[in-house]
């Protein structure tokens, strides 16, 4: 038996690679789910989306260990991402979302070709410049603030039966605490495994009250590989290109972050070069995610945590992990069963995660001098991204169709307007930014 469970042995090494293959699938089962849910799709079409998002979370992972910064950091869907196509998919018109999501492929993959040549550029740093503590702060309160809304109504059971469900709020409001409570109070690896935990109860205890729906979808088979471009054909419209081009800069930080902090819990150093690397890893992951038409991926932060609770430091377990997760995708079965976690089980997952972004972004903008300047900065960036949230698709019916997705965007709306007034209108002397997340 000591044989079996020594340091390098493969038995040990097979067991931390099943630990982390289920980390990543705790950050990955609530995405198909929740975006599926916002574009209306049907059964078949979110399992699906599942298997595919299983299939990429797996390859972009092994893309950064193999040609990235090398380091075990799991990627799985970007938070900001899901956000992105979450609040597209709920503003469009019915008629739109199909367009929409090959929209969004383009968008995805001209935001990975970007990131993969500016992470050979000597110019990165002046890019990432642009979006200071005030900017990325901003931009973080109107992701969500746009986002919220969803939130609250599917937790409150308002979206599946038009009215305040006490039953599904209480559900929701036990998971949560779950997983408040494993994020505060437990140990070791169970401390990165509340989400999971969480979702396994709020799941049962749905089922346990009837309130879960069976899906009608039954794969062809047991076997299928992931399909290209399964929204269909990629379409260009330069408003999803731009947001896309954004997002992609702002989790720059993100990746930058991400590296840091498992460089921390491996002690070790990190190269200047390696976080070009893993710039370059992310747009090739982007790339990815757009031809397999999934949400877009980034290195994982919490990660680290991961790292340093179990004491898991070598990249051999991952790589494991990933080839795991990766092969799940190739199982169509194993996307109908995750799809069939119910939508408010979903949200109730995210909700942490989500409050966390919120606290980054007052975190940043709490760093910064409350000179009248900055004030105004913030104050009307806010003012006119929230507000244009507020105002209703049929109002910008008469904008040419390719300035629409830019003009009726608010989160677009106030970023862009915080990028003016911070280095145009009212600009002065900055120091580099620092990673906000």
């Amino acid at each position: 038996m000591n044989d079996l469970i020594k340091k390098d042995s493969g038995f040990l090494v097979g067991v931390q690679g099943i630990q982390w293959a289920i980390f990543m699938l705790t950050n990955i089962i609530a995405v198909p789910v929740v975006v599926g849910a916002a574009f209306h799709m049907s059964a078949a079409d979110i399992s699906t989306f599942m298997q595919r998002m299983l299939f990429v979370s797996g390859a972009a992972t092994l893309i950064q260990v193999f040609f990235g910064h090398r380091l075990p950091v799991v990627e799985g869907a970007a938070g900001m991402w899901w956000a992105i196509f979450i609040l597209l998919g709920e503003m469009s018109a019915p008629a739109n979302r199909g367009p929409l999501l090959e929209q969004l492929e383009m968008g995805l993959t001209i935001a990975g070709v970007f990131l993969a040549v500016l992470s050979f550029l000597p110019i990165i740093e002046k890019v990432r410049n642009l979006f200071t503590p005030i900017v990325t702060g901003v931009y973080l309160i109107l992701l969500v603030s746009q986002m919220s809304g969803s939130f609250f109504k599917s937790m409150l059971g308002i979206t599946e039966t038009g009215h305040l469900s006490g039953k599904i709020a209480c559900i929701c409001l036990v998971e949560i605490l779950i997983i408040l409570m494993f994020s505060l109070k437990a140990r070791g690896v169970l401390k990165s495994m509340g989400p999971l935990f969480g979702i396994a109860v709020g799941w049962g205890l749905f089922y346990w009250f009837g309130l879960g729906h069976a899906k009608t979808y039954v794969p062809a088979g047991w076997f299928a590989i992931p399909k290209i471009f399964a929204w269909g054909p990629p379409t260009f419209d330069i408003g999803i290109v731009l947001t896309s081009v954004i997002t992609s800069i702002v989790l720059i930080s993100n990746v930058i972050a991400s590296i840091l902090v498992v460089g921390i819990a491996l002690e070790k150093e990190i190269q200047s070069k390696q976080y070009q690397k893993g710039i370059f890893g992310n747009g090739a992951g982007l790339i990815v995610s757009g031809i397999f038409s999934v949400v877009g991926v980034v290195p994982l932060s919490v990660s680290a945590g991961f790292i340093s609770t179990t004491g898991i430091k070598t990249k051999r377990p991952l790589m494991i992990g990933a080839i795991l997760i990766l092969a799940a995708g190739f199982f169509p079965y194993a996307g109908e069963f995750f799809s069939k976690l119910p939508l408010e089980v979903a949200y109730a997952s995210l909700f942490i995660p989500f409050s966390q972004m919120m606290g980054f972004g007052i975190r940043d903008l709490m760093g910064q001098e409350p000179s009248g300047r900055n004030l105004l900065v913030i104050g009307l960036s806010l003012m006119v991204g929230i507000g244009m949230m507020f105002m209703p698709p049929a109002a910008f019916e008469s904008v040419a169709p390719w300035l629409r997705n830019i003009v009726a965007n608010g989160l677009l709306d106030g970023l862009i307007l915080c990028l003016l007034l911070e280095h145009v209108i009212f600009r002065e002397n900055k120091s580099s930014v620092y990673p906000t997340a």
